[in-house]
């Protein structure tokens, strides 16, 4: 017995030192091939997302990466944004009494109002005729912005060189500025020209070809074809249309979803009356506008070109607004609060009134005067206070 206790003695601990050493082995096995795992798993682990099971157990829960949510107008009541809202309710039966198919009011920065006749919504794409001039407008600014374009003052023969062909002295004055605000002195306007102008097999060729009346800067003779040579020159400048470059460069910023945009015969984007999109999204520039340019903390539109664009760059001798760069530049309400606004054929309006952080948007199929679109904008305005 002396002798097996004495083994015993020996080799007792000889394997509890293996033992030992086997578990230390397995536990730095298992440590060095699961140590990479812990450490992704550990950057999507927070205290906010550790919790325990019945047991008492911890148990850690991996966040999901977070997908890129759209941007959308919230809502809010008249009331809580200082708009008389039995106002608002007279502008809603006077509404009914024409062809105004919608209307958005937005006021700091959200939607405190909406109309729609029956079988239109928010959702509805309305062709914006000449307001498409405005979001042309923008798009050339940002491409001018981005050292496509030099400057406003650069003569248009820089890209169309053909127009000295007959040797104008006017037409080698008409500069950049001269299409925005409609004064390049060319025997052309919608009145006269629109129909031989949109059936011609080419609309640059057609407005690069007509006779220079009066020096460039000194008329205003309003007149799509010069808004078609702005989407021309965006399109020569940056290789992309007008429609593909504003794209990138504002709609898919807005997250403006809804626009679509037609070509003239040669694929040249129709920036004067091409433009189609639902109310919201019409919306979401002139908040754009009002935010002065910037979106989302993000400089879309420079600070400048929207100065430039809705203050006077045109006192117009008659009518009952002047303007700007491609916008129409007037007062509103029986305070005269400065606003300017987009405005196309049938009724189709973005309004902005800056100084009460105002929006407004109106699509039509009305062929009346302009004057009721005053009124409403005028009852609105005097609402809010």
């Amino acid at each position: 017995m002396g002798s097996k206790s004495k083994k015993l003695k020996v080799i007792v601990p000889i394997i509890v030192i293996v033992l030992l050493i086997t578990l230390i082995l397995v536990y730095f096995f298992i440590y060095n091939n699961n140590e990479d795992t812990n450490e992704v798993v550990s950057e999507n682990i927070s205290s906010e997302n550790i919790n325990t099971n019945e047991n008492n157990t911890l148990i850690a829960e991996v966040e999901e990466p977070k997908e890129n949510i759209p941007w959308e107008w919230q809502h809010d009541t008249l009331e809580n944004h200082n708009i008389n809202s039995s106002v608002i309710e007279s502008v809603h039966q006077t509404l009914d009494q024409y062809p105004i198919n919608a209307e958005v009011i937005v006021r700091n920065g959200v939607i405190v109002d909406e109309y729609y006749k029956d079988g239109y919504n928010q959702n509805r794409i309305f062709t914006l005729q000449s307001t498409s001039k405005s979001v042309t407008s923008a798009i050339f600014g940002i491409a001018m912005e981005q050292g496509y374009i030099e400057s406003v003052d650069t003569p248009i023969s820089t890209y169309f060189p053909q127009i000295l062909n007959d040797g104008s002295e006017y037409k080698s004055q008409i500069t950049v500025r001269n299409l925005l605000t409609h004064t390049t002195g060319l025997d052309s306007s919608d009145t006269t020209n629109w129909n031989d102008w949109r059936v011609s097999s080419n609309w640059v060729d057609y407005v690069l070809n007509r006779p220079a009346v009066a020096r460039p800067g000194t008329t205003f003779n309003y007149f799509t074809g010069n808004t078609h040579l702005l989407s021309a020159i965006i399109e020569q400048t940056t290789g992309k249309t007008t429609y593909e470059f504003g794209k990138e460069n504002l709609f898919d910023k807005l997250d403006m979803d809804s626009v679509e945009c037609s070509t003239d015969r040669q694929g040249i984007s129709d920036g004067g009356n091409g433009f189609a999109m639902n109310a919201y999204d019409m919306a979401k520039i002139g908040q754009l506008y009002l935010n002065n340019g910037v979106w989302e903390g993000e400089q879309i539109i420079s600070e400048q070109w929207i100065k430039d664009s809705t203050t006077v760059q045109f006192e117009r001798s008659s009518g009952s607004a002047d303007y700007g760069y491609q916008w129409w530049v007037r007062t509103f309400g029986n305070n005269n609060y400065h606003a300017y606004f987009a405005q196309g054929h049938y009724g189709q309006y973005i309004f902005v009134v800056p100084e009460i952080e105002l929006v407004v948007v109106m699509t039509s199929h009305y062929e009346g005067s302009t004057s009721i679109y005053w009124q409403l904008m005028n009852d609105i305005v005097n609402a809010c206070s």
